[in-house]
């Protein structure tokens, strides 16, 4: 994985929309060219998840490395942890791993199977620990049979879990993760004091938790997704537009040096979370404090 030069770690965004030109656009806007972008396939039904080709088709041929966050199973079509621990998709993950290595991207593509798996947001929640390791090292070992360039970023949320009290119970083991990664936005407290950056770095379950966890194991930490929320999402919980959270998280980055595998800031609108900052009425404070931060020296 490549470095922007003079930032000294890999940097990138999600930008909505899946085009080249819109994370260039956010590039452009920040000053600093991305090397990381991170994105999604729809995952309603097997098919989205084993062949996204529009998503293929969209970042063929880019010098991006990508990261795409990639269903354990679909949220419409019966499938659970269980029965994919007992093997019985292992098909389905084979031909998953044909169709992004016959794409071309598998040499520079970063997976992160069943993102937030300590939350109680998605179908593929940990609830069962083991049923869900197994059932990551059943994907893992079918995937890498046919794309064996595939990495692999085990990503939790930050912060005490709502599905599974301690989210090292699914960890599938260092032989099947490539990188260790963390999702985190600010919220839950909202940074607006040392204390309440405490909480996210130090606190259980925090920053600095999962980078001492990830460093225990031999591998690197990511941060694929953080940002300021402005929008209803967690209303009364989160910071709005938060300059010291950027600030903060910047300096995280730094501490972290060549541990870092990369981060990437989430600039969506949707769904309440009101984070983008390339949007000059929409977190102005935090916008500037953030390009003050990426932008050349």
């Amino acid at each position: 994985m490549s470095n922007i030069p003079g930032l000294g770690w890999s940097s990138g965004a999600y930008v909505p929309g899946s085009t080249p030109s819109g994370y260039a656009a956010f590039a452009s806007w920040r000053g600093r060219l991305l090397d990381v972008v991170v994105d999604w396939p729809a995952r309603q039904r097997w098919s989205d998840i084993v062949d996204p080709a529009w998503l293929y088709r969209a970042w063929a041929g880019t010098q991006y490395t990508k990261v795409f966050g990639v269903a354990m199973i679909p949220e419409n079509d019966g499938a659970s942890l269980e029965s994919c621990a007992q093997g019985e998709y292992d098909a389905r993950w084979r031909q998953f791993g044909s169709n992004i290595a016959m794409a071309g991207l598998a040499a520079s593509t970063i997976i992160r199977l069943g993102w937030e798996f300590n939350t109680d947001n998605f179908v593929w929640a940990a609830r069962d620990p083991d049923a869900f390791s197994a059932c990551w090292r059943r994907v893992f070992t079918a995937a890498e049979t046919t794309a064996p360039e595939l990495r692999w970023d085990w990503t939790v949320n930050r912060g005490p879990s709502q599905a599974l009290s301690d989210p090292r119970a699914a960890y599938p083991g260092d032989a099947y993760v490539d990188i260790v990664g963390v999702d985190t936005y600010d919220m839950w407290p909202a940074v607006m004091t040392d204390s309440d950056w405490a909480v996210h770095y130090s606190g259980p379950y925090g920053l600095r938790f999962w980078a001492d966890f990830a460093d225990s194991h031999g591998k690197p930490l990511s941060v694929p997704e953080w940002g300021v929320i402005s929008g209803t999402l967690e209303a009364g919980h989160s910071g709005g537009d938060n300059p010291l959270f950027v600030e903060r998280m910047f300096q995280f980055f730094q501490s972290l040096g060549p541990n870092l595998a990369y981060e990437a800031y989430f600039n969506a609108e949707g769904s309440g979370c009101g984070c983008a900052l390339n949007d000059p009425t929409n977190n102005p404070l935090a916008a500037a404090a953030y390009r003050s931060a990426y932008e050349p020296g």
